[in-house]
């Protein structure tokens, strides 16, 4: 039997614990279930009412269309608090299906006018020059019924935590992220009824500086958004009467502080549980003795957060041996970013002091050199008997950890917290060498320790910012590991504020002041190819892997800049030379002191980027429709690409990620492209399997060669052992990716001098491996957006006898297996309901070369090895 299961809006109902939606018109998805094969959906209704049993309706009517995601709202635009159902019903060979059972959608508050409440601050809090205690804001207001709906809407300048009766409203940290305060500013809606009783009730929150008012960048610049912190809300309840009460952040509330005397992302918390207000945040408590608030106007662009929020995702209980002076090291058994967790016992007055580091020095110690000016640090003072401690208001990059105290003090129980963007896990990859299933675990780790808030480039030194660079390269391994859609759909909403009238893309997003970078000095243009590139790159990879028009629509204007602004620097001969690049950044030939010295020309480099953006820029026009569009930049990808081969041909074929860039943004002419391939493969050799790419040539390389058919040469370079390579990362026991392949020396020691202060331990840039793993290794490629179509291309080498993967496409689960044993290669694929696929053999294997077409289901192919005579 078919049926619809119905998803709203532009995440998954499931995955982000959302109340409201900030869309007045929500694009809907859904997806089929079926116990038959060979399903394909023809057409669907889509039905929208104001009650729960469609009484009244408004209707699609009946569209064709063999597509589950991104459709159009059918129904008037929902206004403020406004609550509706949809249902969907889709039409396969059999007829139509049932109804799919009702989805609700709720409206957050739309407009500006909505917003009642003013941000509420502390006037001793404002224009502080360091960290300083973390104001705490209250209100207590009365309900005279029993509460039937309540709903907080809550956001902050800074970072909050807000409480009902002294009960937290969610488990959500970090609220409300990082964005471009100035345009655009997130908050949550919250579902508070529970928390609340007839009679007294009291609202309350901590504001800590957050990314808002804390440091930010090397030069640990503060106050870059504002001197001042402040709390956002507004409680709207419905009581049992029909009555309503709204209680609102005016200068009605009171403020004071508590135990919290200091709280940095960079430096860590510090607390003194002696100071703790006790019952500040629950009813009846005195606060006479604390300050009015002061309000200050409404921020601009107030928008309903629509991504998951930052979460503890994990607990680890870590090993822990006391060192000869005392103090207690705490191995996390891998790097990861978050906090401790601990319960003490201890005096009042004795005190607990916590470490972090990714690494060890050559003692055993904590290596926090390369930590830079992140102290990293968390430091308690106890209240006297047992407690609970952890930090608030940060977060650390870390696999080890010191615990000191004082005498007196016994550390009962130490757990690891696990923190990052709550994302829903979605990819999945296994094969028969556990050195490369160790690499793919490290991948999965990087980007849940940066994928936090915003998409970082690090989470443990004085950085942690948004590079654009380094998710350009890594997004399509992104998007099919996690679902990314909605959180990068929200950083890419900020690129676009953010970007510069004549369509540069700031070096970072959210955009900070950089002035130079560590170690080399090196003065920032403002913008440079492949950094901005992500303008094009990243939504063209959403839609790769997510199939949404409406998503891809809402980023056309800032890839259309990006692209015309690299037009305006080209050359007279069609090249952007002559200025300052970033190039193939971390070439691991580069002098340690200058990673952007790479061996292949960085005006090559940023040609071919142009013609590569303008080639996704003219697929994207083509998707949605701006026919007049397609021909400009697809003539100009095709003028640039011959502008860069005419120019560096010659030079490109000397190297890996010249030869990688030219046969993967079509560079070279048709003509050339085996000569090419045959190049690279000579260099992959010639080189001992070493990779020699940076940044921007390392997400190409595998895939360039496997285009070309040199598969053993991409074998060789996934499995080689040594120094640079993925494999030697592992073999000294990463946990995670690195910055730098070469960040721990053959002999285990570290050369923290050679280096200087840029060396990272948890940089997911170098796992873009991880999308030809999917692709290639296992074979698992969508070739329509969304994996309507999907591809199975298993590409077995090396030493490897089996390998699997998994994705949780728009459609369902697909996946394939394989395994070469017994003198064949069986291959085991499931397709989801409303897909069709495409099979190919590997070269060398024979049985059934192709399969033009597979429904939805299950499928085994076997196929034997080719008889050389």
């Amino acid at each position: 039997m078919d049926t619809a299961t119905s998803v709203v809006g532009l995440h998954t109902a499931d995955d982000s614990g959302l109340v409201a939606t900030p869309y007045p018109d929500p694009r809907l998805s859904w997806s089929l279930t079926s116990d038959r094969p060979d399903v394909l959906q023809h057409a669907y209704e889509i039905q929208v009412s104001t009650e729960r049993s469609f009484r009244d309706t408004a209707s699609s009517g009946e569209v064709e269309s063999d597509v589950v995601t991104d459709h159009p709202w059918p129904a008037e635009p929902l206004s403020s608090r406004e609550v509706r159902y949809w249902r969907v019903r889709v039409r396969t060979d059999l007829g139509w299906t049932a109804w799919s059972e009702p989805a609700r959608v709720e409206a957050a508050l739309l407009d500006d006018t909505d917003w009642v409440a003013r941000p509420v601050h502390l006037p001793s809090d404002r224009g502080r020059t360091s960290p300083g205690p973390v104001p705490l804001l209250r209100r207590e207001f009365s309900l005279p019924a029993e509460p039937v709906s309540a709903r907080l809407y809550v956001t902050s300048l800074g970072v909050h935590r807000t409480a009902v009766n002294g009960r937290p409203v969610s488990d959500e940290l970090l609220e409300p992220g990082w964005t471009s305060y100035p345009n655009r500013l997130l908050y949550a809606t919250y579902d508070v009824t529970g928390l609340l009783v007839p009679g007294p009730n009291a609202l309350s929150a901590a504001v800590g500086d957050g990314w808002y008012r804390g440091h930010l960048t090397w030069h640990k610049n503060r106050d870059v958004y504002g001197d001042t912190t402040a709390v956002l809300a507004q409680l709207e309840v419905t009581l049992a009467d029909g009555s309503s009460v709204m209680v609102a952040t005016d200068d009605h509330w009171r403020g004071g502080y508590g135990d919290l005397l200091a709280a940095d992302l960079y430096d860590g918390c510090e607390r003194d549980l002696r100071h703790e207000p006790d019952g500040w945040q629950l009813p009846g408590f005195v606060d006479h003795d604390w300050e009015p608030v002061t309000p200050l106007p409404l921020p601009q662009g107030l928008t309903q957060r629509a991504h998951p929020p930052v979460r503890v995702v994990q607990v680890i209980r870590p090993e822990q041996q006391t060192l000869p002076d005392g103090t207690i090291a705490v191995d996390a058994g891998e790097n990861i970013t978050g906090w401790l967790r601990l319960r003490v016992d201890g005096p009042p007055g004795s005190t607990v002091t916590v470490r972090h580091a990714e690494v060890l020095d050559g003692d055993g110690r904590l290596l926090t050199s390369i930590l830079r000016g992140a102290r990293a640090t968390d430091q308690y003072t106890l209240a006297g008997d047992r407690a609970d401690l952890r930090p608030e208001f940060t977060f650390h990059g870390f696999r080890y950890a010191e615990i000191v105290t004082s005498p007196g003090v016994t550390v009962e129980a130490v757990e690891v917290d696990v923190v990052a963007s709550d994302l829903r896990r979605i990819g999945d990859f296994h094969c028969s060498d556990e050195r490369v299933n160790t690499l793919y675990a490290n991948v999965v780790r990087s980007q849940r320790g940066n994928f936090l808030a915003v998409p970082t480039d690090c989470p443990q030194r004085d950085e942690r910012l948004g590079w654009t660079g380094d998710i350009m390269a890594f997004a399509p391994t992104a998007c099919a590991t996690f679902d990314s859609a909605a959180f990068l759909d929200s950083w890419l909403t900020d690129l676009r504020v953010e970007q510069r009238p004549d369509g540069a893309v700031p070096m970072v997003i959210p955009d900070v002041p950089l002035g130079e970078l560590p170690p080399a000095d090196l003065p920032f243009a403002g913008t440079a190819a492949g950094w901005g590139d992500a303008a094009t790159v990243v939504p063209a990879a959403l839609f790769d892997a997510y199939g949404r028009p409406g998503m891809l629509g809402r980023h056309y204007a800032a890839m259309r800049a990006w692209v015309e602004f690299t037009v305006d620097h080209l050359a007279e001969d069609g090249t952007w030379s002559g200025n300052a690049q970033l190039g193939d950044w971390l070439d691991p030939a580069a002098p340690p002191e200058d990673p952007a010295r790479a061996t292949t020309d960085s005006a090559y480099v940023a040609t071919a980027f142009v013609a590569h953006s303008a080639r996704l820029l003219a697929d994207a026009a083509r998707e949605l429709g701006h026919a007049d569009d397609v021909d400009r930049y697809a003539a100009l990808h095709r003028r640039t690409a011959e502008a860069a081969w005419r120019e560096w041909g010659d030079h490109a074929r000397t190297t890996q990620t010249g030869c990688a860039l030219a046969l993967e943004f079509g560079i070279a002419p048709a003509t050339e492209r085996a000569d090419v391939g045959k190049a690279l493969a000579s260099l992959v050799r010639a080189n001992g399997g070493r990779i020699a790419t940076g940044f921007l040539g390392t997400p190409f390389v595998l895939p360039a060669l496997s285009s070309t058919g040199h598969t053993a040469e991409a074998y060789e370079l996934l499995l080689n052992p040594e120094c640079p390579g993925w494999l030697y990362q592992v073999a000294q026991g990463a946990t995670t990716m690195w910055e730098r392949w070469d960040a721990i020396r053959p002999d285990g020691t570290i050369d923290v001098e050679k280096a200087g202060t840029m060396l990272s331990f948890n940089h997911y840039a170098y796992g873009a491996v991880a999308a030809w793993l999917y692709r290639s290794v296992a074979g698992l490629r969508p070739v329509d957006p969304g994996y309507r179509t999907i591809e199975i291309a298993p590409r077995p080498g090396g030493t490897l006898t089996s390998a699997e993967a998994s994705i949780a496409t728009p459609y369902g689960t697909a996946s394939v297996a394989w395994s070469i044993g017994d003198d064949a290669l069986t291959v085991k694929a499931v397709l989801p309901p409303g897909t069709t696929g495409r099979f190919s053999a590997p070269e060398g294997w024979r049985g059934a070369e192709a399969i033009d077409r597979l429904g939805s289901g299950s499928h085994l192919v076997s196929l034997r090895p080719v008889t050389r005579s």
